[in-house]
């Protein structure tokens, strides 16, 4: 879950119908429904029971993206790992926005790409996945560093093994 302030920043305010132009097939009211229903979704960490087909059907035609066969492999491949909610960010916040807003999404991705620059949502998913993979390289270079660095030896001498055979210390 993003922070509260973070959270403000992607979703608020809420779009409206005059933000955006409808289509022939879609209102603007259901153009600013997505837009405000995807933000609201990446503000939540991307959680499946937000990934209906409403949302799924939407997405996966807009920003570039493409179907991947299914809901189920769309959001495998994007929201379960940092790595895929990353390449989704990047995807979005990089696609040039083709075509007419009286027939595509192409407001909707623009008004979307804005919040998530001025966010700098995707900056701060980087750099926590950063910070992530340190804290486990470091536990891994621990854990490598105890069992193969060399244990300290006592200054007291061990007894030979000959000498406790004989009796002797």
């Amino acid at each position: 879950m993003l922070s509260a302030a973070l959270t403000r920043a992607l979703t608020t305010p809420a779009f409206t119908a005059g933000d955006f132009t409808p289509t022939k097939w879609d209102s603007a009211k259901d153009k600013a429904d997505f837009a405000n229903a995807l933000l609201k979704f990446i503000a939540q960490d991307f959680p499946r029971t937000k990934f209906h087909n409403a949302m799924y059907n939407r997405l996966s035609s807009t920003f570039g993206h493409i179907a991947h066969c299914d809901r189920t492999g769309f959001y495998e491949t994007f929201f379960l790992t940092a790595k895929g909610k990353i390449a989704f960010l990047e995807q979005c916040v990089n696609w040039p926005c083709f075509g007419d807003p009286t027939y595509t999404y192409c407001d909707v991705e623009r008004a979307v790409i804005g919040r998530l620059r001025t966010s700098n949502v995707l900056t701060l998913l980087q750099s926590q996945t950063t910070i992530e993979q340190r804290q486990t390289d470091l536990a891994l270079f621990a854990k490598l560093k105890a069992r193969h660095e060399p244990v300290a030896t006592s200054s007291t001498p061990s007894p030979s093994l000959f000498s406790l055979l004989e009796g002797g210390q």
